[in-house]
């Protein structure tokens, strides 16, 4: 993950976050949760999330699933609707 003041991208698949211009500096959107603004520490689970569910090195580690949990329930959404909306979003993954 690549991380600045301005916006959060992904290595591991073509998602983002980025900081919502002229909103306060704790607005963020994030490019697979469309509308639904949220803080910086939100926008990171978010992009945290996409990775532990995109890279399939960590499919099998140790926690990944316990840190799925976590990062779906910082960002306010069940882990298995953001799995659905992801695989809309990349049918092909």
């Amino acid at each position: 993950m690549y991380v600045c003041g301005w916006s959060i991208t992904s290595g591991v698949v073509d998602e983002f976050a980025e900081r919502i211009p002229g909103e306060h500096h704790t607005d963020w959107r994030v490019s697979w949760l469309p509308g639904r603004p949220l803080t910086r520490d939100q926008a990171l689970a978010a992009m945290e999330l996409v990775e532990l569910l995109y890279d399939p090195a960590r499919n099998n580690e140790p926690g990944t699933q316990a840190a799925v949990a976590e990062a779906a329930r910082a960002v306010g959404i069940r882990p298995i609707d953001a799995a659905a909306i992801l695989s809309e979003r990349h049918p092909n993954r």
